[in-house]
């Protein structure tokens, strides 16, 4: 086994150890000279903003903060230098690494940061070659779900009870929403004095707990008062608080009977299926009867179960490439190590349990990354917008929200790409669509029309 000193970054010696085709070692041997001066930066940029008793703020003298901080600042920029170092020299020998460098475990030499000269010891794990080539020969399934009458009828039912709105009626029947005052009684069911009195206060007998207390309020009209225990209509500390109008603590040591004189009757109705609601989802004059409405939401439910559909044919896409790849071994004890040690509540029996799933979405990422090569894909800006605009939709409709302009939905992919990490979540959808779409032209998809039943009867398998 050879050292073999590749490009290295200037002013260190850094060695690559070759164990067998998938594991490697680098030794990275580091002199004063390559962190002495970082340090010392470290050290004054420290001295300007640390406080030491007795010192003003920026103050303390040079040789008291390196007695207290030095050996911190120390390891802290030699970490510093060794990471940049790795990094380059693997990116500068073009290194295909699974993972990312791990300490070695059993040769790497006890480490005294005063000595001259440092050596660290890393284990590597190599990338394996991989087969990404793909055939129209090659068959994988594509599943059309079928939109039945139910499940419009369903969503239909769904629509009309996310659209509808509160209405005023003159009695209670036991879903209402109701507006008034609310005062405080005492044993004998007279006026409190000092008592409570919310005279804005609001409630719903819908959500009242206490069957006693709902019967009270049933066939009431406005102008009527109603005496109630209201502690057991609304056990929930925090709701019997919101009605009376105090803070939670004050509703601790509040009474439990009241009285509510009725100002409002409201009840929450369904919309209804007529031109309204047309036009308050899709705009003016794009639904013109009942009919067309149907139409619209089936297609609707057609674009979302679309989703569903591309989702199960990345699992089976997946499933065909590694499987064509089941003979490719993987350096699997260093990435069981580097599982643990990236997954700090992961137990080394845990990974064991699981590694099987593990190794297929490694050999995955390696087949994907083949095919990001072989085929020049590239993800653009307007890529990642497009994903942004679709989980916009999808969010909306999820509460009855249909037919945004592009304009609106521009508006929150915009909103969701000045996050970070929504950024780098839209890069890696927009990268797995693309690759993804080139295994589409690739291969052959057999559609396959089947039922929602059918369908989720396949991840059961």
């Amino acid at each position: 086994m050879l050292l073999q000193p590749l490009k290295q970054t200037i002013g260190m010696n850094i060695t690559k150890n070759q164990i067998d085709n998938l594991n490697a070692t680098i030794k990275i041997e580091l002199g004063k000279e390559d962190y002495a001066n970082r340090v010392e930066k470290a050290l004054k940029d420290y001295q300007k903003k640390v406080v030491v008793n007795g010192f003003r703020a920026g103050k303390a003298p040079m040789g008291i903060v390196k007695k207290m901080y030095g050996k911190a600042l120390l390891a802290d920029e030699i970490n510093k230098v060794l990471g940049e170092s790795l990094n380059n020299y693997i990116k500068e020998n073009n290194l295909q690494i699974l993972g990312e460098p791990l300490p070695n475990e059993t040769e790497q030499k006890e480490l005294n940061l005063e000595d001259e000269k440092l050596e660290f010891l890393y284990d590597i794990a190599l990338s394996p070659e991989v087969n990404a080539k793909m055939s129209k020969r090659e068959k994988v399934p594509y599943y059309v779900i079928k939109v039945d009458d139910e499940m419009i009828d369903k969503q239909i039912e769904s629509i009309c009870k996310n659209n509808g709105n509160m209405v005023p009626v003159e009695e209670i029947e036991g879903s209402e929403y109701l507006k008034g005052e609310l005062i405080e009684l005492d044993e004998n069911g007279n006026i409190k004095e000092g008592g409570i009195r919310n005279e804005d206060a609001s409630m719903s007998v819908f959500h009242m707990k206490d069957e006693e207390a709902v019967n009270a309020f049933k066939g009431k009209k406005a102008g009527e008062e109603v005496k109630f225990n209201a502690a057991k209509a609304y056990p929930n500390k925090t709701d019997f608080a919101s009605m009376l109008g105090v803070k939670k603590e004050e509703a601790e040591n509040a009474g439990e009977n009241y009285c509510f004189i009725i100002r409002e009757i409201k009840r929450y109705v369904d919309a209804e299926v007529n031109e309204e609601l047309f036009t308050k989802l899709y705009g003016e004059g794009a639904v013109k009867d009942a009919a067309d409405f149907r139409e619209k939401v089936k297609a609707d439910i057609e674009n979302q179960l679309k989703g569903h559909s591309e989702y199960r044919f990345t699992v089976d896409a997946k499933e065909k490439l590694v499987k064509k790849n089941e003979d490719v071994v993987l350096p699997e004890a260093f990435l069981k190590r580097w599982i643990v040690a990236v997954n700090e509540k992961m137990t080394p029996e845990e990974v064991e349990k699981d590694f099987e799933g593990y190794r297929d979405e490694f050999k995955w990422q390696l087949i994907k990354s083949a095919i990001v090569k072989d085929f020049d894909v590239k993800v653009e800006a307007e890529d990642m917008k497009k994903e942004g605009r679709q989980i916009a939709a999808a969010q909306l409709q999820q509460y009855g929200l249909y037919g945004l302009s592009e304009e609106q939905l521009d508006g929150f992919a915009s909103k969701l790409l000045q996050d970070e990490k929504q950024r780098q979540h839209l890069y890696e959808r927009a990268l797995d669509n693309k690759v993804f779409e080139v295994v589409r032209e690739n291969m052959k998809l057999e559609e396959q029309e089947i039922s929602m039943a059918d369908f989720e009867k396949l991840f059961q398998k």
